[in-house]
């Protein structure tokens, strides 16, 4: 075969299909392919946060059903006059009374610590949201640092396949006298370097997929899907909002709630009568009566609008969070949407323009090197140019899918993503 046809053959087609060729070595040998939807379905099946916080909204709710219980009655037993001196001694004289007590909630104290109760549901709901959110983001921020690991190794896979075949033709080349011996020798440094860098990349994959692992017990026996990282994703017709975002829903909750303790403290202010019945015995005369009563606290010195001042400020302050964290999220947005149309615009651009640039002078340089009129050392030069433009996109592609991942968090994408059976598996 002339070294002509193994450019021809080689040069441009194996760098059409060098994310496939390096992905042999990247992954384990029959390991099923692993997509995103089935690294989702792993973490949340295996995740003791998610666990923890469903035990947190049986506790809210559990604090619903005791807020909404009256206060209990009261049943008092009291004995007077006996026990003194002269006539008084002894119990001929005692008067035993025996009373029932109930206390009024007449300002709506339980109905106003009941619904502040619930807050506590809901934002236990919320908060298990949250978790959700930020563990499938940062499965997915895993799982595309596995995708641009895997895709580096194809290139260093594919940059040492170009230097083996670049170090047999070259030997070649010195065995018929037509290079010189250094030739040789630099070319098997050259050819150590690309072997260097494959292992690299290769542990880089590992450690990746590793990571990615962690999130249901570190069983690495997959494979990444590629065909998601290789291109950007169209623009959805509807872009995100973060009016969906569980950060947002987290903070309405916060201040519902600090609404509904200030209808607590404002029910507390209104002062709580005890009434109370009972029947007195009188021992002296062996006869019995009925006694009644009633109980209203006086709030001369205390009533409660230190509290009722306190809870009202406090609303003020969440109200006030809320609009900062709506404005921060805004912000936060607008910048991963920016991150994400640089990065397609460098992706458009190295597939427009780059690539096949280098790809052609790649094939150019063979073809020279083949003739004569080129050295090795000119082909080398081709080949790197085009493993860097391929890094390039690879680097630029890693960053549009992690701002991606960051604008899905932040407006609530990952909210009905479901602990689905595998497809894969």
């Amino acid at each position: 075969m002339s070294f002509l046809h193994w450019a021809t053959r080689f040069g441009v087609a194996s760098l059409a299909v060098a994310l496939t060729v390096g992905t042999s070595a990247a992954q384990p040998v029959d390991a099923p392919p692993l997509r995103l939807e089935d690294a989702f379905a792993r973490a949340l099946n295996d995740a003791p946060g998610l666990e923890a916080s469903l035990q947190a909204q049986r506790a809210a709710e559990a604090g619903v059903r005791q807020a909404d219980r009256a206060i209990n009655p009261a049943i008092e037993l009291g004995a007077e006059n006996f026990g003194g001196w002269s006539s008084y001694q002894w119990i001929g004289r005692a008067e035993t009374t025996l009373s029932f007590s109930q206390s009024l909630e007449l300002g709506g104290d339980r109905e106003a610590r009941t619904q502040l109760a619930g807050t506590g549901v809901r934002a236990a709901q919320r908060d298990n949201a949250l978790r959700r959110q930020d563990l499938l983001f940062a499965v997915e921020t895993a799982y595309v640092a596995a995708q641009f690991s895997a895709a580096n190794l194809a290139v260093a896979n594919d940059r040492l396949a170009v230097a083996q075949e670049i170090v047999a033709t070259v030997d070649r080349r010195v065995q018929a006298a037509r290079d010189p011996l250094m030739a040789a020798s630099r070319s098997q440094a050259l050819l150590a370097d690309a072997e260097i860098a494959v292992t690299s990349a290769r542990l880089a994959a590992e450690a990746a997929r590793a990571q990615l692992a962690s999130y249901w017990g570190g069983d690495t026996a997959f494979a990444i899907d590629l065909s998601g990282f290789t291109k950007p994703v169209s623009d959805p017709d509807d872009p995100p909002s973060i009016d969906s975002s569980p950060e947002i829903a987290r903070a309405q909750v916060e201040e519902e709630r600090a609404t509904a303790n200030l209808a607590v403290e404002r029910a507390r202010a209104q002062p709580d009568p005890t009434v109370s019945a009972g029947v007195r015995y009188f021992n002296e005369f062996d006869e019995a009566a009925f006694v009644v009563g009633v109980t209203i606290p006086l709030t001369w010195w205390d009533d409660n609008s230190g509290a009722v001042e306190r809870a009202s400020a406090e609303r003020s302050k969440v109200r006030l969070e809320a609009q900062a964290l709506r404005r921060n999220l805004e912000r936060e947005a607008a910048s991963v949407s920016a991150q994400m149309e640089i990065a397609r615009a460098e992706v458009a651009a190295i597939d427009e323009r780059l690539l096949p640039a280098a790809e052609q002078a790649l094939q150019r340089a063979r073809e020279g090197y083949a003739a004569g009129a080129f050295s090795y050392l000119d082909v080398l030069d081709a080949q790197r140019v085009l493993v860097d433009a391929r890094l390039q996109r690879n680097s630029a592609l890693g960053s549009y899918h992690r701002a991606r991942a960051a604008l899905a968090r932040l407006s609530g994408a990952y909210v009905g993503v479901e602990p689905a059976r595998e497809m894969s598996r």
